[in-house]
């Protein structure tokens, strides 16, 4: 009875190492096929805001930079770094692009020219979606956010058979949403007659090398 009990307990600490280094070399794996890399023609950070109860308004990022560690067998271990360049909002309104971004009261572009977002967990929700926690830096500030995220291919290029440029790299789809309160950030000026909230949603496509 001894023996067998011996055994069995070898026999459960064995799996759990095997289990161990079977997601090491999994991680180390997909470390070594390299990041994907942000289309920057193809990705776009938006924001919206209440305007005086009236309607919701909306602009964008056009300079936007990051790369995602990525492995379809272990999308909880994803890591993402993305680089927006603050002085490229655009509303469509050139007045209040200036206002924006040239003035202390909102985005402080001369002190502060990015923001940045650094992901801290994945917390899968279903084979498809997860809520990426991360770190938002705006204006000097780090506050936590979630971003609900949705997985929306992984593969070779679409466009490969047609396109020779896009033959040699494997490309990904991601969309997300978030809200965020930006007095958070310090960013209080017109509040309440222009919203504290803020709703961001991202579309992304990434390419990586094969």
């Amino acid at each position: 009875m001894f023996v067998k009990m011996r055994l069995r307990r070898f026999g459960m600490v064995a799996a759990v190492l095997m289990g161990t280094l079977v997601s090491i070399f999994s991680a180390q794996g997909a470390a070594a096929q390299g990041a994907f890399v942000l289309d920057r023609d193809h990705t776009q950070v938006r924001f919206s805001w209440d305007h005086l109860g009236m309607s919701r308004q909306s602009g964008q990022f056009r300079d936007v930079i990051g790369r995602l560690n990525f492995d379809p067998n272990l999308p909880e271990a994803a890591q993402l770094e993305v680089t927006i360049k603050a002085a490229s909002l655009w509303t469509g309104v050139p007045a209040l692009d200036r206002v924006l971004t040239e003035t202390s009261d909102y985005l402080n572009v001369p002190q502060y020219p990015e923001i940045t977002f650094r992901s801290t967990s994945v917390a899968l929700t279903s084979a498809k979606t997860a809520n990426v926690t991360g770190d938002l830096t705006i204006n000097g500030i780090t506050k936590p956010v979630t971003m609900a995220v949705v997985w929306n291919f992984l593969g070779d290029h679409p466009l490969a058979e047609i396109n020779p440029v896009y033959q040699a790299v494997t490309a990904a789809g991601f969309s997300a949403k978030t809200q965020i309160l930006r007095s958070e950030w310090g960013i209080t000026r017109g509040i309440p007659l222009i919203s504290d909230e803020i709703g961001i949603s991202i579309e992304a496509e990434l390419h990586r090398p094969k």
